[in-house]
């Protein structure tokens, strides 16, 4: 059996030509923080509101660390499929 080699680049174009590889921009806006008041929604490339957060309920069962928490956040968006692993969690405020 022989071994086929690609570089890195010869995977990115496999991947985006078959759609594995088309990743997204989302963008986490935390909309009102005071009093214990909080909200903050997740929205896709054309400003579209994929996930909200109302609540603490996402820090108290340890998704998230902390309101800026854009790891636990994206792991959390990933696991319920909102996501894919190769798109981008950019923080606005």
């Amino acid at each position: 059996m022989s071994t086929i080699k690609l570089s890195k680049q010869q995977w990115e174009k496999i991947g985006q030509k078959t759609g594995w590889l088309d990743s997204n921009i989302y963008t986490y806006h935390i909309n009102l923080d005071e009093r214990g008041e909080f909200y903050a929604d997740i929205r896709k490339n054309d400003d579209e509101t994929v996930f909200e957060i109302k609540g603490s309920q996402i820090f108290e069962d340890g998704f998230m660390k902390n309101k800026k928490d854009m790891v636990g956040l994206k792991e959390y968006l990933v696991s319920h499929r909102i996501m894919k692993i190769i798109d981008e969690l950019k923080y606005i405020g």
